[in-house]
């Protein structure tokens, strides 16, 4: 069943990143975002387990300083999460999962100040 949502969770991101264009121009500076989510983070979006791996976070991690890069990440994030609903959650937690401080990479009130 893990495979089959795995799976599914996959299939997902790659037709957003390629067909979502048709109704709205998918940013280009995201896709680096999801793929990370497939790649280092996807025992934590794709299988919802927690918490996330130590890869994961510090991928998020080594861009929460930089404030361009922080909000750059935010609206690829409220980006993916509009397109893929059930990932909202999940990104929201990442926050609490890896440690950071309030509000990133999106904050509760999806404001990507």
């Amino acid at each position: 069943m893990m495979m089959k949502v795995a799976f599914a969770m996959t299939c997902l991101l790659v037709a957003v990143t390629t067909a979502d264009a048709v109704y709205r121009p998918w940013p280009p500076e995201c896709v680096d975002v999801a793929n990370v989510m497939v790649e280092q983070c996807k025992m934590f979006f794709v299988h919802q387990e927690s918490p996330p791996t130590a890869e994961c976070c510090r991928w998020f991690s080594s861009r929460h300083k930089n404030a361009k890069e922080r909000r750059r990440l935010c609206r690829c994030m409220e980006f993916l999460t509009t397109a893929i609903k059930p990932l909202r959650p999940d990104v929201l937690a990442l926050s609490d999962q890896c440690h950071f401080s309030s509000g990133f990479p999106m904050s509760r009130d999806h404001t990507c100040a």
